[in-house]
């Protein structure tokens, strides 16, 4: 729904605000838009033009971030105020300057011209990725002339947009927008930014930012970077390639002067965002870095320089360039000495009195109990300090209001929509590095490069390590193709540990107690198939088995003297099998362990004989193709597990390798 409303407020600068394009509006103008569109929805998100009252062609648009302002002002992000070309002239600093807000329904862009206005936009590696997310979390529209400025990691990159379509103002929520990035000095490349879903947009920025630091300096290991000068709130920069190190020492030497260390994956850290770093004011100290695996090798490091500095570092994978250690003292004999009670030193008896008198006159003994001693009047002990928060001590009053700025002075996190307080520098680098809804991160889903968004609300999602992104991208659904149930990509490793567990539980009927035969076995005495056992099978009572092992004894004596005389038998206990038919009598006396043995299982409450029997050619050639399968698996799979395999398969031994692999528990 289209109508006309436009309003004059009085102009309120909000810094938080910075990163987008919204306003902060009073709750009077959301009544008057809802009197206004006569109980009908509202367009989503809202749009409005934003001009100077004076300057009707400084026009800006934008969207709204609340309805929470004072009746009569609207909250703006600072550089709209330069835009518009509001000065921080007395009218201002009154709160009399205004400005018109105009509600006006944008169409949606489908394409957009950007040209980055420094030479560093081309360390944003995924352009994709980086514009989708900063315009879907801060913006949603974009105006032709205003300049974009598009934070990337801890950096932020401007980009002035040249022009737009279908109109001079376009929002971009909801639509697929297909940006010609101009490059700084090259010909124009094409990528396309997809800002289906939340807030999309773009504003424009008041100047352009400058590079942070100067370019970065390929290093090796054990190179010495000798007395490099650095200005006050500057940076420098070198790549370290970490190659197949586990562990690093870095060794930070300052000349003069007060610097940090800093090092990182990103190509530019800085003391509000690193991984390792050390930002001390000691002359000489060590970094001890431990790279991550699936990372691409390098790190950045990174020196700040606090005051004006010259700095002297190296790398090492070993502690052979560390900082040399005092030698740990020996325990010393204090046989006749007593201890000075004002320097603590232990001096001969004899010469106690005369130690003192001179140790109170000119020694003075930290007063704070950290056991320093100073000359009275000394200039170090007015340098010396400790501080009242912490554990933390020093010999330079500068150094204590390092101390105190870094490690004691409260910090906010502006890439954070929520502005999360933290409560020194330092926790402000690991909030960045950890948990920082803006942090970006390669999707473990997508595989993407994008910002990880909150923490999810999700009591088990947040139990995996999963934030926003994660979260919502891990809940498309797939579907298995061994179950063919549909699951969550999230779910994936659960539900295949879950297939993983049944396949490992999987039982089989035991096989025939003929080592012959491959069928399942019976329920009968000597634990064989229905068909081995049928030549045994008699009606008679026989609870001792007496008449059973009798048959057996002949079965078997039979096999060993005159064979079953079928061409394919493969049974060695038979004499056609082996061609080597015996004679009754050492038949009958090879046949005595095996009945003795026979008679022994049976008496078992579950008895588990073991027997040779010929079968059918069919049987014979499953048990041949069984064997050969075992062997040929090392045997990794149960016999039984090979049969089955080979049924499955149609007796195909290389199909049925493979569904031993994909189906069959393994013994390993």
């Amino acid at each position: 729904m289209n109508f006309n409303w436009t309003k004059t407020f009085k102009v309120q600068e909000e810094p938080k605000l910075n990163d987008g394009d919204k306003l902060i509006l009073p709750s009077s103008a959301l009544q008057e838009l809802l009197d206004l569109s006569k109980g009908s929805d509202l367009a989503s998100p809202m749009t409005f033009a934003i001009r100077h009252p004076h300057y009707p062609h400084k026009i800006l648009h934008g969207g709204v971030k609340e309805f929470s302002g004072d009746h009569d002002t609207v909250l703006i992000p600072s550089w709209m105020i330069s835009s518009l070309g509001l000065t921080a002239a007395d009218e201002l600093q009154q709160q009399q300057q205004r400005i018109v807000v105009q509600w006006k329904i944008l169409p949606k862009g489908t394409w957009a011209k950007l040209r980055p206005l420094t030479d560093n936009y081309s360390e944003i590696m995924d352009y994709r990725a980086a514009l989708e997310s900063h315009l879907r979390q801060h913006y949603n529209t974009l105006t032709i002339g205003q300049t974009l400025t598009c934070r990337y990691g801890s950096q932020r990159y401007p980009f002035l947009v040249v022009d737009l379509k279908p109109g001079e103002a376009v929002g971009v929520n909801d639509t697929d927008l297909e940006v010609d990035l101009e490059p700084y000095q090259a010909t124009m490349t094409t990528t396309t930014v997809n800002s289906n879903g939340d807030d999309s947009a773009s504003t424009s920025a008041h100047s352009s930012t400058q590079q942070q630091g100067q370019a970065t300096t390929q290093v090796t290991f054990d190179q010495q970077i000798q007395d490099i000068p650095i200005s006050r709130n500057d940076y420098r920069y070198w790549t370290l390639d970490t190659g197949k190190a586990s562990q690093l020492y870095i060794t930070l030497k300052v000349s003069s002067g007060d610097a940090d260390l800093v090092v990182g994956y990103d190509r530019r850290p800085t003391i509000d965002n690193y991984t390792w770093g050390d930002l001390s004011s000691d002359s000489e100290r060590q970094l001890v870095i431990q790279p991550a695996d699936g990372k691409d090798g390098s790190v950045y490091v990174g020196i700040h320089g606090y005051t004006d500095c010259v700095v002297s570092w190296s790398s090492s994978t070993s502690t052979s360039t560390s900082i040399p250690l005092e030698d740990t003292p020996m325990e010393e004999d204090h046989t006749g000495k007593r201890q000075c009670g004002n320097c603590q030193t232990w001096v001969p008896e004899r010469t106690l009195p005369l130690h003192e008198n001179f140790c109170l006159r000119n020694n003075i003994l930290c007063p704070w109990g950290c056991g320093k001693i100073f000359k009275k009047g000394d200039q170090d002990q007015q340098q010396h300090w400790h501080c009242d928060q912490c554990l933390t001590t020093g010999e330079s009053l500068d150094a204590k209001t390092k101390h105190t700025d870094y490690h004691h002075t409260k910090r906010s996190c502006d890439h954070c929509t929520e502005h999360i307080e933290l409560p020194s520098l330092p926790a402000l680098a690991e909030h960045r590095r950890t948990i920082c809804s803006e942090r970006l991160i390669n999707c473990r889903y997508c595989h993407n490069l994008v910002v990880q968004g909150p923490v999810s609300t999700d009591a088990r999602d947040r139990l995996l390590g999963l934030h926003g992104h994660e979260s919502y991208c891990g809940s498309r659904t797939i579907t298995c193709q061994k179950c063919q149930k549909s699951i969550t990509i999230k779910d994936v490793p659960v539900h295949a540990k879950i297939h993983q567990v049944t396949r490992q539980n999987q039982k089989l009927p035991p096989l025939c107690s003929n080592q012959q035969c491959t069928r399942s076995r019976a329920n009968n005495r000597l634990g064989l198939c229905q068909y081995c056992f049928g030549p045994f099978w008699v009606t008679e009572d026989d609870p001792k088995n007496v008449k059973l092992v009798q048959r057996v004894a002949r079965k078997l004596h039979g096999q060993m003297t005159m064979g079953c005389g079928h061409s394919w038998c493969q049974n060695m206990h038979c004499a056609t099998g082996s061609n080597s038919p015996q004679d009754a009598n050492t038949a009958a006396s090879a046949l005595i362990p095996i009945i003795k043995k026979l008679t022994i299982q049976l008496a078992m409450p579950t008895p588990r004989p073991v027997l040779h029997l010929c079968v059918d050619a069919k049987v014979t050639r499953m048990r041949f193709l069984a064997d050969t399968l075992f062997t040929s698996c090392d045997g990794l799979y149960g016999l039984d597990w090979c049969i089955k395999a080979l049924e499955n398969e149609q007796e195909d031994l290389d199909r049925s390798k493979s569904w031993l692999d994909r189906n069959a528990p393994s013994k390993r």
